[in-house]
């Protein structure tokens, strides 16, 4: 097992425990009871909280590895080409006249794409990761997940309902049986980005051209790609 797919195993185990233990809590405290609505309101949260936070260590891991690799930027994919060229098309949109787009063009792009590919900038979910916000953020990385579409609508409301708790709302939670429909969906979304975060880098997806294309030209310093 790789390292990166190891430390995605162990983070995803390490939150499936914290939110197995909140569950007994919830099962161990009496039916209807103040303390267990207040743990019932405690795990709808932390289940966000972990659905959020795994998505964004995926995202980040992925992009750690990618940039260990040291690919140049012309051999990668469009996708990943255009996000670690944030920064730069920012600065670029300071100073549109016809010469800096002409000098941009002419010499700075082809300097750009001869570089390493980084990524100063990461995926953002801004602590309200919406189904569309996911597909998007996987979009910028040309990753494909796709058990988000089938969850989308419990994903929708498990995000709507934590900004309800967070905002102070007294949102009920009746029991378990409640809650486990977005449980289900949050770690299936949480277990295919995992699997496709695995794959993206088995696969070397973010190449333009894959390893075992004729043509294939990158050059990288992982020791996993010879």
């Amino acid at each position: 097992m790789s390292d990166w797919s190891e430390q995605i195993e162990q983070d995803l185990s390490w939150r499936e425990s914290e939110i197995a233990s909140l569950k007994m809590q919830a099962v161990s405290a009496s039916a209807g009871s103040d303390r267990q609505r207040a743990i019932l309101r405690a795990i709808w949260a932390m289940l966000y909280a972990h659905y959020e936070g795994f998505c964004k260590f995926c995202w980040d891991l992925l992009l750690d590895e990618i940039e260990k690799r040291n690919h140049r930027r012309a051999d990668a994919i469009d996708a990943l080409i255009k996000l670690s060229l944030v920064g730069v098309f920012r600065n670029l949109r300071g100073n549109t006249s016809d010469s800096a787009l002409w000098e941009f063009f002419r010499t700075n792009l082809p300097m750009h794409l001869s570089e390493s590919l980084a990524f100063p900038q990461r995926l953002e979910t801004r602590s309200n990761l919406w189904p569309n916000l996911f597909q998007k953020n996987n979009e910028a990385v040309g990753l494909t997940c796709v058990a988000i579409d089938q969850f989308k609508d419990k994903i929708g409301k498990l995000v709507n309902y934590r900004n309800e708790i967070a905002h102070g709302k007294k949102l009920v939670i009746k029991n378990l049986d409640d809650y486990k429909p977005y449980e289900d969906a949050a770690f299936t979304i949480m277990h295919d980005i995992a699997i496709a975060v695995v794959d993206y880098l088995e696969q070397r997806s973010y190449l333009r051209a894959r390893p075992s294309d004729p043509d294939h030209q990158a050059v990288s310093t992982d020791p996993q790609s010879t």
